[in-house]
């Protein structure tokens, strides 16, 4: 295994993660055999303004029921948990962090939805699938983590079926200069490889894929930071506890996030991207 994929193990890893979910849970009185994923919302929607998000990219992606999504970062598997709980999908989740995807498992399992997901470990570099296998690939804040952009595109092009399509809702590079560290995502800059959205969308078709839309919406990132300091002041609980899984140290490298989106050098976008 390579520097980099060792770090960004070690950024995510916790080693007591399920631990650490199952009493929060307890605390919030949920009876743990029986979960829904609602319950969960609030800390395995592993992203910027939560689920408000995922149902943000589920528009934008324009996902069809029945389809076979790929979901490429899954985390815990709070997005794959919202695909299969909300329509048909039929969802594989994979991430480089082996103690996600073991979490992941415990929680769709104790959710009744190992049926419709199922996870494994592997590289988004190297997927572990054979050629043409999906509908649709989607990622959700995962791609900051990776540098080669190019080969990210050639990859998720070879797994998507003929006119299968990728999105991809990101933090990316903005004009004002480089962010500081840490962020949630790296606590170095060594394991984070941010490029614009002009990079971005340029990296796709070089990798087989073509552009089809795609939406800056810093501008709603922006809203939602407001909101975050007006329920502050106001003295109310944040609507997410990324803190559960993400760390300790999470609430301030999400601070920074916010001051360095404000500050013009980080943007928010959505990209979507049909096989050639």
């Amino acid at each position: 295994m390579d520097d980099v994929s060792s770090t960004i193990q070690e950024h995510y890893s916790q080693g007591t993660l399920m631990a650490r979910i199952l009493s929060y849970l307890a605390d919030k009185g949920f009876d743990m055999d029986n979960l829904k994923p609602e319950n969960l919302y609030n800390i395995d929607q592993l992203h910027g303004r939560g689920i408000a998000s995922t149902i943000e990219h589920i528009k934008f992606s324009e996902i069809k029921p029945a389809m076979h999504i790929l979901d490429l970062g899954c985390g815990i598997g709070g997005s794959s948990r919202f695909l299969a709980s909300t329509s048909e999908y039929r969802v594989t989740g994979i991430d480089l962090t082996q103690e996600f995807i073991d979490v992941a498992q415990d929680l769709t399992r104790r959710c009744a939805l190992n049926r419709s997901i199922t996870f494994q470990q592997g590289n988004a570099l190297d997927l572990p699938f054979a050629d043409a296998r999906f509908d649709h690939v989607w990622c959700h804040n995962v791609t900051m983590n990776i540098e080669d952009k190019v080969a990210l595109a050639s990859e998720i092009a070879r797994v998507l079926k003929p006119g299968g399509r990728f999105s991809c809702a990101e933090v990316g590079l903005g004009r004002y200069g480089v962010p500081e560290f840490p962020l949630p995502w790296a606590r170095q800059p060594s394991s984070s490889f941010l490029v614009t959205p002009d990079d971005m969308c340029a990296a796709l078709e070089t990798g087989g894929l073509r552009v089809i839309k795609r939406h800056n919406d810093t501008e709603i990132t922006l809203a939602a930071l407001r909101e975050v300091r007006a329920r502050a002041q106001r003295g109310e609980l944040p609507l997410q506890a990324n803190q559960i899984v993400l760390g300790n140290d999470f609430p301030d490298r999400a601070r920074n996030a916010q001051r360095m989106t404000i500050d013009g050098r980080l943007v928010t976008h959505v990209v979507m991207a049909e096989k050639r």
